[in-house]
């Protein structure tokens, strides 16, 4: 069985988020061998820094943290669509997905993770409309995953108009962002994902290791 890591690696002076607000990636080393006897780092990191994983709370009031996400949502059999037609700032529509067979995971490979740590990441990515979501949601899908920053407009990264990230939060479906090497998978096998965030108490996502087994 094939392993294939589709996180991004966490260091310092990774793109975050694209906004001037958001705690950028700083790992320092804090002991040494040499001076204490271990090797030891200190990490500052916002909650959406690479590879990571939305929880209602990001965009809900009172919704649910990341810590109190059912494990039964992140590990599992996973659909994955080859959306790899779709080019900087093309639009999902519903057209596009009434076809498909939704399930409870399905991840959205876009190959977008080819432009991390360019200046093109977070311009005009692909997205979905608001009917394509609909309809995913309508359906039964309760994992949305994508190599992608947002399922939304990318005019709405920094906005607090963000109508698909509230849509399935709202309906406690959870969302992965940033994923990386979906260009590894074979769409002719079959998939279990694995996503494991931090568990961290009270917060609206987490970095996240995310890897598939391929059959």
């Amino acid at each position: 069985m094939k392993i294939i890591d589709l996180s991004f690696v966490i260091e310092n002076g990774i793109p975050t988020c694209g906004t001037p607000w958001h705690q950028t990636v700083k790992l320092e080393q804090m002991g040494t061998i040499d001076t204490v006897g271990r090797n030891t780092h200190s990490i500052l990191l916002g909650s959406h820094t690479g590879t990571h994983m939305d929880a209602p709370y990001h965009f809900v009031k009172g919704g649910r943290t990341i810590e109190s996400t059912p494990l039964e949502t992140l590990c599992g059999p996973i659909s994955v669509i080859d959306f790899s037609k779709f080019k900087a700032g093309d639009v999902v529509q519903y057209d596009d997905v009434k076809d498909l067979k939704v399930t409870e995971r399905m991840l959205f490979r876009f190959d977008w993770f080819k432009h991390w740590r360019t200046g093109d990441y977070y311009k005009a990515f692909p997205f979905f409309s608001e009917e394509a979501v609909s309809f995913l949601m309508a359906n039964g899908i309760k994992l949305l995953a994508m190599d992608t920053p947002s399922p939304d407009d990318t005019k709405n990264i920094n906005s607090i108009d963000s109508p698909n990230h509230k849509a399935l939060l709202s309906k406690d479906i959870i969302i992965i962002e940033y994923l990386n090497n979906t260009d590894q998978i074979d769409l002719a096998k079959k998939h279990t994902l694995v996503a494991l965030p931090l568990k961290l108490k009270g917060s609206d996502g987490s970095p996240s290791r995310v890897i598939l087994f391929e059959e």
